[in-house]
This record gives C-alpha cells, structure tokens and sequence, in this order.
C-alpha cells in the first residue's frame, strides 16, 4: 500500500485519532523588539512567567528579553497546523494527562520543512505523552532570518527547559531533542554545537547547558557538504553562496565529539530527497568518538514516508525508538518491553539496525505503535 507523506502537514496525518484538542493555536503576533544591544544585554535577563501545571497548547516565547537580531518580516501565517514567515520563536508545550506516571523527561520537538516552514507537535504528544514525557514543540526561525537563528532558538528552548525544570516537573538531565528532516538538523544542532558561540545571544542565561541528554533524529540533513546536502535546506539556512566556513559550521558530522549525547537514528536507503548518507557519515562520527548511538536504516521507505502500520516495518521505529529510551533510563521499564524474548536475529528483521550501546528489538506480535510522522513539508 502507498504510504502517507509525514512531511506533508503533520496536524492532518493525525486527524483520525485522539489528540489534545488545543494543539494548533493562533499565529502569534510580531511583537517581539529587537533585542538589546551587546553592550547592554548582560543586564536584559530573559524572565517567564507561566502557569504550572502547564495547560495543553500552552505558548511560552523564547526571548522575552527580545528575540535577537529581530526583524519586522511582516505578520506569521498558520495553515492547517503549519508556521511560516516566523519572527517570535516559541515553544508549544504538551504535558502528560492528568493521573498519567510522569517519567521526568522532556523532548524539545523540531518539526521538518526544508527552513521554510515549521509544525506545531501534532501526533507527537498522542504518542510520548502516555510514556510520561511531556513535549515541547519548537517554532524556529527558517529562511527570513537564515543561520544562526534556528540554532538560537534550539538552544534557548533547552536552556529554557532545564533552567525551569523544577517547575515544570522535568529531570534537567532528562531532556531530549527530536526532529525530522531539517528539523533533525535543528534537533542536531543542539546536540553538537551546544557550546558555539552561535547559539548564546550574549546574557547570561547563556551560561546555562544548552546540551540535550540525547536527541532523536528521523530522516534528517545533517550534512551541508556537496554532494550529499540538501539544496533547499542549504540555501534557505546559509544563503545562495556559502562560504566553506559556513559549510563547515554546519556540517554537523564535523562537530561530533566524545561530549556529544546519545544519539538514536532512522533513515531509509530509498529516500531520494534527503540521503541516507548524511546519516552515515554522522552515524561514522560517532563511532570515531565512542558516542552511544542507534541507527535503524530500513530498505522501503521513501522521504516522509508515513508511519501508520501499513508502511511495514518503517511503522515500526516508535517502538524502536520507545524501547532505546527505556533501556537508557528515559523512560520506566515496562513488563510489556519487547527485549524480553526477542532474538538478535528477529530484531532485525526488515531493518538494518546498528547499534553502539543501543540495544535491538523486535516488534511485538500486536504492536501498538501509532500512526505518527515526523515533521512537515517536503523536506
């Protein structure tokens, strides 16, 4: 059976099942001011102030101090759950249902769009809010402001998170970072560059780790080097005419250090739009550095492929990814896990999965996974 594009509009992929009923609020309005200028903004310290417990589809923006290097780009526009044309970067906050065990983690979520447009966590929190994970879901910058500004807002968001952990239920060193297509490479960023000078804006809530705890990362551009870019991403991040020191910068394999956090990775060999290489080349890194690391490459899965039951084993890297983050302590073990019987031969069954103290698993006879996907757009 054809499967469904999950970069397409990610709110549509889940309008079949139940999810939180506030997850598409209203565009937000430009009102953010330029931020202070350098010789002034050690003393414009970020303050929020925001209600807890969280309410479903709460809005917490980023740079209350002002967004740096501001812009007036003209008013934000939402389509069917879709961002585009942003100036107020912000997080779309989804906790656990009430009476639901929390397990403490967070996942900062980066939606895909080739840096042109950005979704909101539709579907997401339908699948990591039941594993007790509460789910932020990132509106970054993209083309009208280009680098660094994406990469800002990534680390701001976790910077934001573990500074607030206390309120907010969270483990500060639970929280992870998710992301699709470009938005793995917004999610990859954080893990590689939490410590450039590229993502602090110059206060000192800089001095806060912006370094996630792991990141998960699905389809995703990592690579800004020919000829394994993606054009569309490349462009609208660093401009027509990079300099080989922005191709460097963001060439996110060339940043993997013994420091970078536990990484878990899927991919397809039959993704034309983005290729599997980045992820090779970045899986190869690790290795090279001894990070641990998961990478599941599956054979039959074209770019946005969708992850309903019926796209065969692709569907299955939910379960994967849910039962990597229990065997490393992110979630709770559960009786239900599939590591209990499965052979290391089962466990790769449809897939070739690669780990470097990851773990393997097979799908459980009735899987359960959802119908979820992992950004939006094409790319």
């Amino acid at each position: 059976m054809k499967t469904t594009p999950f970069f397409l509009l990610l709110a549509t992929a889940f309008s079949s099942t139940a999810l939180l009923a506030a997850d598409t609020p209203a565009p937000a309005a430009n009102t953010s001011a330029p931020a202070a200028d350098s010789s002034a903004s050690k003393s414009k310290e970020p303050t929020w102030n925001f209600p807890t417990p969280l309410t479903p589809g709460e809005v917490i923006d980023l740079f209350p101090e002002g967004v740096p290097g501001w812009k007036d780009i003209g008013p934000e526009q939402v389509a069917r759950g879709t961002y585009t044309n942003i100036s107020n970067p912000r997080l779309l906050c989804y906790s656990p249902a009430p009476g639901t065990p929390s397990s403490g983690t967070a996942v900062i979520f980066c939606a895909g769009g080739g840096y042109v447009h950005v979704a909101g966590p539709t579907g997401f929190n339908s699948w990591l809010n039941p594993l007790g994970i509460t789910v932020f879901g990132l509106i970054y910058r993209c083309a009208e402001f280009g680098a660094p500004a994406p990469q800002q807002d990534v680390m701001r968001a976790v910077r934001f998170v573990r500074s607030h952990a206390k309120e907010l239920g969270i483990d500060p060193n639970k929280i992870g970072v998710m992301g699709g297509s470009a938005g793995g490479h917004v999610a990859a960023s954080a893990a590689t560059l939490y410590n450039d000078a590229i993502g602090k804006t110059g206060v000192v809530f800089d001095e806060v780790s912006a370094r996630p705890d792991f990141a998960v990362l699905i389809f995703s551009v990592l690579t800004m080097e020919a000829p394994y870019a993606h054009g569309d991403s490349k462009k609208n991040l660093l401009g027509p005419n990079p300099t080989q020191e922005q191709i460097d910068q963001y060439s996110l394999e060339k940043h993997v250090t013994r420091d970078t956090p536990p990484i878990f990775i899927i991919h397809s060999e039959q993704d034309t739009t983005v290729k599997e290489e980045n992820d090779l080349m970045f899986y190869a890194a690790l290795r090279k550095n001894n990070v641990r690391a998961e990478l599941h490459l599956f054979p039959d899965a074209n770019h946005g492929s969708g992850m309903e039951a019926t796209a065969g084993p692709t569907s299955l890297w939910p379960k994967y990814c849910e039962e990597w983050m229990r065997w490393n302590g992110w979630i709770p073990k559960s009786d239900s896990s599939m590591l209990k019987i499965q052979t290391h031969d089962e466990a790769r069954a449809g897939a070739r999965g690669f780990g470097r103290g990851g773990r393997a698993g097979a799908p459980p006879a009735s899987s359960a996974t959802p119908a979820i996907s992992a950004g939006s757009g094409s790319n």
